[in-house]
C-alpha cells in the first residue's frame, strides 16, 4: 500500500473527530481534534491497527498566542499521522490519559508534564521522572518565558535530605539502584520492592546525565545545533548528528549529494558494530562472563579505530555537515574498512556460537525476560528488543532514509523474545551491517561531498526518523523562518523499551535485575532532560552563557 493510500485510511478512521486536516510533507497527515475525543481518537487508530505511538511532542506556541500545543505522532511505515490538540496557556493544559491504553504513553505524558505544565486526567503516576527533586513547583522549564532564576533549589527538597526507603513490612524490602551503583554504568535510579528475592513492584527515574539540550538549542543556530545534538549520546553520536541534519535538509529542501548519503550509512554502520559489541561487554558483564566482556570491547577497538582513521575521532564523529560530510573515503581508508571487516566477520560469528551454546551464559538468557510478540507490541518497543520478540520494527526497511534506497539492509528477527534471542538478534544484525558496508566500499557514488545550505531554514516543521543501534530515533524539527529553531524534540528508543524492563522485572528474581535492565541496551543520557548547575560558593544557578563563559576561562588555565 503506498503512503496515500495509508494516510487516507488514517484520515477515514479520524473523520468522526476531525476538525480540520493538513499535510505538512507528502508524508505526513496533520488532524486537528478536541481534548475530548484523544481517547476515542487513538482507540479508533489501535483498532484499525493503524501503526503504533512514536513520539509525543509538546510545544508552548508563546505568551503572545497563549496556547500549549500537543502532537501525539503514530507511525505506519514511512507514513505518520499526527493528532494536533492546542490547550489554553494559562489555564490548567488538561488532557486524558493514554497510558492505560498504551503503556509507553506513560513517559511521555510524564514528560509533558513535567517540562511543560501538562495536567493529565486519570494518570497513575504522580512521582517526577526527569526533574530533580529540589525542582520548584509549577516551573516549567520548555515554556517560552522560563527563565533560570525561576529555578532556584528547593531546601529541604534535595536527594541527600529525603528520607530513606528500607524495609515496608515483614520480609518486604524497597531496594534502591543507583544512580551511582557497580550494576549501572551511567547514572539513573530505580526503587525495585521485593518479597524476599522476588520482585514485587519497580519504578525509576532519570534526570541525572543530560544537560538542558532541547532547550539549549532554541538559542544556537542551526550549525551550532549540529554538534550539540551529537553529545547526546557519546555511541550515538552520528545517528543524532544524521537525523538532525536530514530534518534540517528536508526544511531546506536541500539534498546532500549521493557520496555523502552513502558515507553517513557507511558511518552508521560503523557505529553500530561499536554499539552492539559494547553492549554485548556490558551484558557479559552483568551475566558474569568477564571473558567475553573482554574480548569483545577488545574487538569493539577495531571499529573505533576505523572511526578514527576515517572521521579523525573515536568518540563524537563529527563527520556530518549540513548537505553533506566533511570526511571522504579514498583508497587507503577503504582498504582499511574492508580489512576491519573481513577481522570482525570473524569475531562476530565466534561470538554467536559462544551466546547460544556456554550453559553459563545460556542459564542467565534463556527463558529469562520473555516479551511475546503482543506484548512487545502492546509496549511499543522498538530496535533489536521488538525484533527479538518477532515484531518487524526498522526504519531503515520501512521508510528508508538517505542511502538506504540504494543500499538496503536485510531483516533480522528471532521469535523467542528472552534475553538470548536479544543477543542473537544483534549478533546477525551486525552480519548485515558488515555485508551491507563492504557493499557500500565497493560502490561508492562519485561526486561531491557537500551541497549549499540557506543560512536561514523555511518555516515548517518536519519529522526525522532513523533506525539507531537501539531503535528508532525521532525527531521533531519546527522552523520559523530564522537563523535558530523554534523546536527541536528528540524521543530516543530507550525512552519506548523501558516499560518493558519495568513490567518484565515483576515476578523474576532480583538477581535477574541487572540483565533485564541491561538486556534493552539503555542509554540513561539519551532520556534525560534538565539538570541545573549551582556556584558551590554561593549556590547561585548558572545561566548556560555563565557556564560557557566559566568553561572558557577554566581551560584558559
Amino acid at each position: 500500500m503506498n503512503i496515500e493510500q495509508t494516510l487516507k485510511d488514517a484520515e477515514q478512521f479520524l473523520a468522526p473527530w476531525c476538525k480540520e486536516t493538513f499535510h505538512p510533507e507528502v508524508n505526513r497527515l496533520d488532524v486537528a481534534i478536541q481534548v475530548d475525543d484523544l481517547r476515542a481518537a487513538v482507540g479508533a487508530l489501535l483498532a484499525a491497527r493503524w501503526g503504533y505511538l512514536s513520539a509525543v511532542t509538546g510545544t508552548d506556541l508563546g505568551i503572545e498566542v497563549g496556547q500549549l500545543e500537543a502532537l501525539y505522532h503514530f507511525c505506519n511505515g514511512p507514513a505518520i499521522t499526527s493528532l494536533r490538540i492546542h490547550l489554553p496557556r494559562e489555564s490548567d493544559a488538561c488532557l486524558p490519559s493514554i497510558a492505560d491504553i498504551i503503556p509507553s504513553a506513560s513517559f511521555f505524558e510524564r514528560e509533558l508534564q513535567e517540562m511543560l505544565g501538562f495536567a493529565f486526567s486519570g494518570s497513575k503516576v504522580s512521582e517526577r521522572l526527569f526533574l530533580p527533586d529540589d525542582w520548584p513547583e509549577k516551573v516549567y522549564p520548555l515554556r517560552a518565558d522560563f527563565s533560570i532564576e525561576q529555578a532556584a533549589p528547593v531546601a529541604g527538597r534535595r536527594a541527600d535530605e529525603l528520607p530513606e526507603q528500607g524495609v515496608v513490612g515483614g520480609n518486604t524490602f524497597v531496594i534502591p539502584i543507583g544512580p551511582q551503583h557497580p550494576a549501572l554504568k551511567e547514572p539513573g535510579h530505580f526503587e525495585f520492592t521485593v518479597d524476599g528475592e522476588i520482585v514485587t513492584a519497580a519504578k525509576m527515574r532519570l534526570g541525572y546525565a543530560h544537560r538542558g539540550i532541547e532547550k539549549a538549542a532554541e538559542s544556537r543556530n542551526w550549525i551550532q545545533n549540529l554538534y550539540l545534538f551529537e553529545r547526546i549520546c557519546g555511541i550515538c553520536s552520528h545517528t543524532h548528528a544524521m537525523a538532525y541534519s536530514l530534518g534540517v535538509e528536508k526544511l531546506a529542501q536541500v539534498e546532500a549529494p549521493p557520496r555523502a548519503q552513502a558515507i553517513r550509512e557507511l558511518i552508521a554502520g560503523l557505529e553500530r558494530v561499536h554499539s552492539h559489541l559494547l553492549w554485548l561487554g556490558v551484558a557479559a558483564h552483568e551475566a558474569g562472563f568477564d571473558t567475553l566482556f573482554m574480548y569483545s570491547w577488545r574487538d569493539r577497538e577495531t571499529v573505533m579505530n576505523l572511526l578514527e582513521q576515517i572521521t579523525g575521532n573515536r568518540v563524537n564523529y563529527s563527520a556530518n555537515v549540513l548537505g553533506g560530510v566533511k570526511c571522504d573515503i579514498g583508497a587507503e581508508q577503504a582498504k582499511a574498512v574492508k580489512e576491519g571487516l573481513t577481522y570482525l566477520e570473524t569475531r562476530i560469528r565466534h561470538y554467536l556460537e559462544v551466546v547460544t551454546t556456554d550453559a553459563m551464559f545460556l542459564n542467565r538468557t534463556r527463558g529469562i525476560g520473555t516479551i511475546s510478540r503482543d506484548e512487545a507490541e502492546k509496549f511499543g518497543l522498538l530496535g533489536p528488543t521488538a525484533r527479538a520478540s518477532g515484531l518487524s520494527r526498522d526504519v531503515r526497511l520501512e521508510a528508508p532514509y538517505g542511502a538506504y534506497h540504494h543500499f538496503p539492509v536485510s531483516l533480522v528477527m528471532e521469535t523467542n523474545g528472552d534475553l538470548e534471542a536479544r543477543c542473537v538478534v544483534r549478533l546477525k544484525e551486525l552480519l548485515v551491517s558488515c555485508f551491507t558496508m563492504r557493499t557500500i566500499v565497493d560502490n561508492l557514488p562519485e561526486g561531491p561531498l557537500t551541497t549549499r545550505m540557506p543560512r536561514k531554514i523555511p518555516a515548517g516543521e518536519t519529522v526525522s526518523r532513523i533506525e539507531a543501534p537501539r531503535g528508532e530515533l525521532f525527531y521533531y524539527i519546527k522552523s520559523k523562518g530564522g537563523e535558530n529553531p523554534a523546536r527541536v524534540h528528540i524521543r530516543t528508543p530507550s525512552l519506548c523499551n523501558w516499560v518493558s524492563v519495568l513490567e518484565k522485572a515483576v515476578g523474576h528474581q532480583l538477581a535477574d535485575v541487572p540483565m533485564l535492565i541491561a538486556g534493552m541496551d539503555p542509554c540513561f543520557s539519551c532520556n534525560d532532560r534538565v539538570v541545573t548547575v549551582n556556584r558551590p560558593s554561593t549556590n547561585e544557578t548558572w545561566s548556560w552563557k555563565q557556564l560557557r563563559e566559566y568553561g572558557i576561562e577554566f581551560y584558559k588555565r
